[in-house]
């Protein structure tokens, strides 16, 4: 059986290319270095620091972002270590409340106990925020890696028209995405993402 390739707006074939070639195509790195400086703590004082560390650099082209396979996935390292160091305050004040709740003074022991409860809560109401951002990342990159099978099985039998700008199945690669139909590549995607259940993600 022949597949027909051709491009569903214009009729030809010579200006179409594979979907995960295109977007090959518009992704590439580059590497550079940077001047850094800083201060470094010795047993003798303080010394300067000065160096230079390697950069690697990704550049994705405008088609290649709209053709994507898949969204990105969300760095989660940086809200655990904020939230982490968030909690320090709260740590550090737990000496100083226990002695508090020890010793209570004419108020009585349940008044104290509610008091040093909130003063901890509101001092690590911070670090619990950082930490749900973190956890709502984890869940995002969690549900984009259980979708990213479906979704490459769409996204590799995709064709992009360079000629007419659209992308098109030669054959359809599931039920509901219809075959040599012409859709902008925002749209294609669309498609791609829904088949990996994270559209909405």
């Amino acid at each position: 059986m022949e597949i027909d390739i051709s491009c569903p707006r214009c009729g030809h074939d010579d200006s179409v290319q594979m979907v995960p070639s295109a977007y090959a195509e518009g992704v590439s790195s580059s590497y550079g270095s940077n001047f850094t400086t800083g201060v470094g703590f010795t047993s003798s004082g303080v010394v300067p620091v000065v160096g230079t560390t390697t950069i690697e650099r990704t550049h994705t082209t405008a088609l290649a972002q709209s053709l994507s396979p898949a969204p990105a996935q969300r760095p989660v390292g940086r809200p655990l270590a904020i939230g982490l160091l968030l909690l320090v305050p709260d740590l550090l004040a737990l000496f100083p409340m226990t002695l508090v709740i020890l010793q209570p003074d004419d108020v009585g022991l349940l008044p104290t106990l509610f008091g040093v409860a909130f003063f901890l809560g509101a001092l690590a109401l911070p670090s619990a925020v950082a930490f749900c951002l973190a956890i709502g990342r984890i869940r995002f990159n969690n549900r984009t890696s259980r979708g990213r099978c479906a979704a490459l099985a769409v996204w590799s039998s995709g064709v992009y028209c360079h000629r007419c700008g659209v992308a098109f199945w030669p054959l359809s690669p599931a039920p509901n995405i219809p075959a040599r139909q012409a859709y902008a590549p925002e749209h294609f995607r669309w498609f791609v993402w829904n088949a990996g259940n994270y559209v909405n993600a």
